[in-house]
């Protein structure tokens, strides 16, 4: 909103009530406008805003939104005091903390989003080690050296009398980037192009005085300055043993990678404490202890899950300089079991962030979900009719999470990129027949291949069956993929010798074309092989099925990143009876979680993964991950790319 606006801000009471004049009128958001007053009054702790409430009779309510505010009105400072926040130090990084914003809000009021949820409120370590806010939406220029400061009181009084611009000595040049670098460094060792041109901008409005008349921005000289000063302090930072700075020495470096600019390892989806120091009073052999500890209380039948939750705290410092070695994940898994919990993945997911992971991407996915999709009814062509089929699925179903499937389906679709390729389905199967009781052992099939009555390219029973009775047919439409079974010429001779030991009949001759006809037709998604022995026909004989599921173990062991779903044999996939026996996640061929309650919230775990285990997002979904991050949790959000850009822009309108 333009023209200036003035407050009457109370600490505390009536007693103690301050005016703030807003040039540039009342900010967009609750959080600027907290960062304003932060500013202005120089508040170091932790506090929220509330506003009077003419429909409350002039009561102070907790501040939502800047439009319920007006010029001349009233705000109060309310602290947040708590055992966590006395114990921060009152530093200038300190966050402002506004309850009841999407960036601070639980969103319980929204949609139940899971049982774990209440995790994310916990609070960061208080220790100095760790960051505790991101990089400010209002980059707030520090107070420089005594000396600095007077000159540019001067310069910046000569500028509003005559117009003339101050020319630093070097030596106030380098007061001034030395306090901006110190400022900057509370936030990240590696500032973005970006970020380096917002801290200039910001001191130019600060001190007109430096303005650079000369150039086109006004600041395009000290943002070349701060360049090179965040280098040269980065070197000083890594002599004195900054691990964020220091793994990226050239010393730590892999063997064909020791140069300064390969391989730099930094915050790259919106990390706040992407490396942080050991605590003060421990050491690397002190954390290994608390480690152990925590591995044996791991491994007991009753955990003490508030001694885990105290133990993986403690140890986030050498957990994190650990993952930054890239060790493997099986070897990650047997070290440090306690992460891949649904609980635990949350919480360090807050300790990287500072952001809730469960509640925040559910709470957005929901918000946003009635607008994405008015955005995806608008899109044509075959995508646009893989949208319309996919979201059909939820006139069938009041179920929350198979909408939530359906919306984040398809988000990817929509990118022109498919979920499908993350998730691998397959099929719970009772070894005595779905007619049969179902007993204890139970094994896993693809999903099958459903083909429309009138469908024209149902494969044909001759050719795709290649002899097999009208039973081992039948157990092979279980199966999604049939590329491995058909194209091993001499799993198909066994499994004719088989038929031939139990009801024989004259040889069927296979021809070439006919094989090739039937492979034409199959999924191209890889699935398990279903051997079975001992068959013998239906009804009068009793038979024995034997099912292998060697291929199923080889699969897992050969994928790098999936999400699998596992569903009864004989339940509808596409009516509203149908559910889903287990879904999990699958990293570098290890199940690392399982027991989850539908795709989506698989996918918010694997998002989590992919931060806790520094990840990269998978190539065939990096638009997909991207919207997850920039959109619904707003991480590093100033830059998208142009998918990304589009979709957003429209969810705007």
């Amino acid at each position: 909103m333009a023209g200036k606006v003035t407050f009457r801000v109370l600490f505390g009471g009536e007693d103690d009530a301050r005016k703030v004049t807003i040039e540039s009128g009342i900010p967009i958001t609750v959080e600027d406008l907290a960062l304003k007053i932060k500013t202005f009054f120089q508040v170091t702790e932790q506090f929220r805003l509330q506003y009077k409430d003419k429909d409350m009779n002039d009561q102070f309510m907790n501040l939502l939104s800047t439009s319920e505010l007006e010029d001349k009105g009233t705000l109060k400072v309310v602290y947040i005091l708590n055992d966590t926040t006395r114990s921060m130090p009152l530093t200038g990084d300190a966050c402002c903390t506004i309850p009841g914003t999407p960036s601070s809000a639980s969103y319980s009021s929204q949609e139940p989003c899971d049982s774990d949820t209440s995790n994310d409120t916990i609070i960061l370590s208080s220790s100095p080690e760790t960051r505790s806010c991101s990089w400010p939406q209002t980059f707030v220029v520090p107070r420089f050296s005594s000396c600095a400061e007077i000159m540019l009181q001067t310069g910046n009084d000569e500028f509003k009398a005559h117009g003339t611009c101050l020319c630093p000595t070097p030596k106030v040049r380098s007061d001034i980037l030395e306090g901006l670098a110190e400022e900057i460094i509370k936030y990240t060792a590696y500032p973005r192009d970006e970020q380096l041109e917002e801290v200039a901008k910001a001191l130019t409005q600060s001190h007109p005085c430096l303005l650079e008349k000369a150039t086109r921005t006004g600041y395009c000289g000290w943002k070349h300055y701060l360049k090179i000063k965040m280098m040269n302090f980065r070197t000083k930072l890594s002599r004195a043993g900054h691990p964020e700075v220091i793994i990226n020495s050239l010393k730590n470096k892999r063997s064909g990678q020791q140069t300064p600019a390969a391989n730099i390892k930094k915050p790259r989806k919106g990390d706040v404490n992407f490396c942080p120091n050991i605590p003060n009073g421990e050491t690397r052999d002190s954390l290994e202890v608390e480690r152990v500890a925590l591995l044996t209380e791991v491994k007991k039948k009753k955990k003490d899950e508030a001694m885990i939750k105290e133990k993986m705290q403690r140890t986030f410092s050498l957990r994190r300089q650990e993952i930054l070695q890239e060790p493997k994940i099986p070897e990650f898994l047997k070290k440090w079991p306690a992460l891949f919990d649904v609980g635990e993945i949350n919480l360090e997911f807050m300790r990287l962030t500072t952001v809730p992971l469960t509640s925040k991407f559910l709470g957005e996915l929901h918000r946003l979900t009635n607008d994405l999709i008015r955005v995806f009814h608008t899109k044509g062509g075959a995508a646009g009719r893989k949208i319309r089929a996919v979201m059909a699925k939820t006139h069938n179903s009041e179920d929350i999470n198979v909408r939530r499937d359906c919306v984040l389906s398809c988000l990817s679709i929509y990118l022109n990129e498919d979920l499908d390729t993350l998730v691998k389905e397959y099929v719970e199967v009772n070894p005595h027949g779905p007619e049969e009781p179902e007993v204890k052992r139970q094994v896993l099939a693809p999903k099958r291949v459903q083909y429309a009555s009138d469908d024209s390219s149902a494969p044909n029973k001759k050719d795709s069956c290649c002899g097999l009775s009208a039973y081992e047919l039948k157990r092979l439409e279980n199966i999604r993929e049939r590329e491995a079974f058909l194209s091993s010429l001499k799993l198909l001779t066994a499994a004719e010798d088989l038929r031939q030991s139990v009801n024989p009949k004259p040889d069927v001759k296979r021809s070439k074309a006919s094989l090739d006809k039937a492979q034409s037709l199959l999924s191209p998604r890889k699935s398990l092989r279903l051997e079975a022995r001992n068959l013998t026909l239906r009804g009068k004989l009793t038979y024995e099925h034997d099912i292998e599921c060697s291929e199923a173990k080889a699969d897992v062991a050969g994928t790098t990143m999936a999400i699998y779903t596992v569903r009864a044999e004989g339940d509808d996939p596409d009516g509203p009876g149908g559910s889903l026996a287990d879904v999990g996640v699958v990293l570098e061929g290890v199940e690392v979680l399982h027991n989850l309650e539908s795709i989506s919230h698989a996918c918010v775990m694997l998002y989590g993964l992919i931060y806790a285990l520094n990840l990269s997002y998978p190539k065939s979904l990096k638009n997909t991950f991207e919207a997850y991050q920039k959109i619904l949790m707003d991480l590093e959000s100033s830059k998208l790319s142009p998918k990304v850009q589009a979709l957003k822009l429209k969810l705007l309108r």
